[in-house]
């Protein structure tokens, strides 16, 4: 499988478009990428959408992670979706293209404090790595909770939930 999300509606409907006259195969580096199925799942929207239906949003979320993902954390690779590494990935690309950027500082430690591993099933997963040879990563899915305090900053709450939403439009870790 392989997806293709786009989150603004230019970006989205370039991709409608360039699927409406797919080849048969995608060349992907020398390795032929059959196309069997195509389906569009997410409609555009806006980082404010997402910001202003995370306030409604609450309780447990789960993610998947299909493609082995792996973490850069002092000089190495961790394999393990911890709350901090997981929703700093999701906040730099939220800080990279959103008019509001968010203190990554403060809301990083807030996740370090509020935001608890509820349950996971997760399995390591090595992989070519190019010229590094190969990276440990982890596939699964995990489930995240807020702790009782998490609301005491309801904006970082609602932002949250709001990178969980992003989450589907973007890639974790590396």
């Amino acid at each position: 499988q392989w997806r293709i999300n786009g989150l603004c509606q230019s970006v989205t409907q370039g991709i409608a478009a360039w699927l409406r006259e797919l080849p048969d195969d995608i060349d992907l580096k020398d390795a032929p990428l059959a196309i069997d199925e195509v389906r569009l799942i997410q409609p555009a929207t806006t980082y404010t959408k997402l910001l202003n239906a995370a306030k409604e949003d609450e309780g447990n979320v789960s993610l998947s992670f299909v493609s082995p993902t792996s973490f850069r954390r002092k000089g190495h690779h961790l394999p393990l979706p911890w709350p901090k590494n997981v929703f700093h990935s999701y906040l730099r690309r939220w800080n990279h293209f959103a008019r509001k950027k968010i203190d990554q500082d403060a809301f990083l430690a807030w996740v370090d404090q509020h935001v608890i591993v509820h349950r996971h099933n997760i399995e390591s997963v090595k992989v070519a790595a190019g010229k590094q040879g190969s990276v440990t990563g982890f596939t699964g899915a995990v489930t995240y909770q807020l702790d009782r305090q998490a609301d005491e900053q309801s904006d970082f709450q609602t932002l949250f939930y709001a990178l969980v939403r992003l989450s589907t439009f973007c890639g974790t870790g590396h």
